[in-house]
């Protein structure tokens, strides 16, 4: 898995103030240095915490910049700019290099040890008493160790921190995509809610208008009927358009329940008005329902889900086969399925991207529709006969009572 690698600073002024910060302690420590010197050697001490301050503004870029002045500054004079030098490389971590680093720091401050200057002192310890190397030791572990330490804490530190800015920007732009997805889905429902209500109503405009049109000159009293009838239906088709465009504008039109609920009447008798609209529009429409037992007890999802297989039958059949009959059935009990069947004659053949499969709104979107109530929906041609069926899981009795108790 690779590793996420550490983000820039997000402030400028962070960056700034942290070069400020190196600036002022190399500037403190090599006045504390040459508060002794004289003459060239303060010079040319002044000169090289110079280089140093220059090298902590690119110590981002070159770490071992600022470290290569600190081993010039501890050969000529002094070994106080190794204290930040050090840190700087602790706070870069640069592994193996890094180490090697300490090393030559540790043989260097040996190779000096003979100067005489330590920057440790212990009350009540005469360091003179020690041996060399353990005077060196002393010295070096506070010089070397101690900063390098320090300075790999508080990069384990912004680690840390960094993690946990990157885990909550990951979070957030993973709560907004699944935020957008959701509203792209519920925009895809509702273009498919459109497609169900507007497509049913303008199939039986379509077919009122040709109606009229065959009947212009049956008389005033035909004419006028029809008129009216085309009227009220596409009346019913605002108020439909109307209803769901109040659902996108309403606070919860997330809530696709409340959208749908809206929209399709919640139990049988919906399916009787659909047929009921299109025998008035002057479709010859058929509803079997003899084998339908208990109709009140279905659940109220397959109740939806029906209502619109068989609208969405409808509206296939009668832009396909305006004048051919139809027949609806309805079979099934508590405990079994409910099944259903619409059925009409070809006379003008289904075009590819109406079956299932090829990305219609129409017949595609009721196998998706049957799949999320548990059922099934299949789409077949036999003997000139187009069949939409659609088996519909019905959970008994006492099932449904648990489940509505739960």
């Amino acid at each position: 898995m690779p590793t996420t690698p550490r983000p820039e600073p997000v402030h400028r002024s962070t960056d700034w103030a942290r070069s400020a910060a190196y600036v002022l302690v190399i500037a403190s420590l090599t006045v504390l240095a040459a508060s002794g010197m004289n003459g060239w050697p303060q010079v040319i001490l002044i000169g090289l915490a110079a280089l140093g301050a220059a090298a902590a503004l690119v110590r981002e870029e070159y770490p071992y910049a600022l470290l290569v002045v600190a081993w010039a500054t501890t050969a000529f004079a002094t070994q106080v700019l190794l204290i930040p030098a050090l840190f700087n490389l602790g706070v870069r971590r640069k592994g193996r290099r890094g180490l090697l680093a300490i090393a030559l720091t540790f043989v260097l401050l040996g190779v000096v040890a003979a100067r005489g200057e330590r920057l440790v002192s212990v009350d009540g310890v005469d360091l003179e008493a020690w041996t060399s190397v353990g005077s060196w030791l002393l010295n070096s572990i506070v010089v070397v160790l101690v900063p390098y330490l320090i300075g790999t804490a508080v990069a384990a530190r912004r680690d840390l921190t960094d993690s946990y800015r990157i885990r909550a920007e990951h979070a957030e732009a993973e709560r907004s995509a699944r935020a957008a997805e959701a509203v792209l889905l519920e925009r895809a429902r509702i273009a498919r809610e459109a497609h169900d209500v507007l497509g049913h109503k303008l199939s039986l405009l379509t077919m009122q208008a040709g109606g009229l049109e065959l009947n212009a000159h049956a008389g005033g009293e035909v004419v006028e009927k029809q008129a009216q009838l085309i009227r009220r239906s596409a009346r019913a088709a605002l108020d439909d358009l109307r209803s769901i465009i109040g659902s996108i504008e309403t606070p919860d039109w997330l809530d696709s329940e409340a959208t749908e609920r809206s929209l399709v009447p919640q139990d049988i008798l919906g399916i009787e008005k659909l047929i009921t609209e299109s025998r008035s529009s002057g479709a010859i429409v058929d509803l079997v329902s003899s084998d339908l037992t208990t109709p009140e007890m279905l659940p109220e999802k397959t109740t939806r889900a029906a209502y619109r297989i068989v609208q969405e039958g409808l509206t296939n059949a009668h832009r396909h086969a305006p004048s051919a009959p139809v027949i609806v059935s309805l079979a099934g009990s508590p405990g079994q399925h409910l099944v259903i069947e619409v059925r009409n004659a070809v006379t003008d053949p289904v075009s590819e991207t109406e079956r299932p499969g090829h990305g219609g709104r129409g017949l595609p979107g009721l196998q998706e529709r049957a799949r999320t109530v548990g059922g099934e929906l299949t789409v077949t041609e036999s003997d000139s006969v187009f069949i939409v069926r659609a088996d519909l899981p019905w959970p008994a009795a006492d099932t449904d009572q648990t489940e509505a108790s739960g």
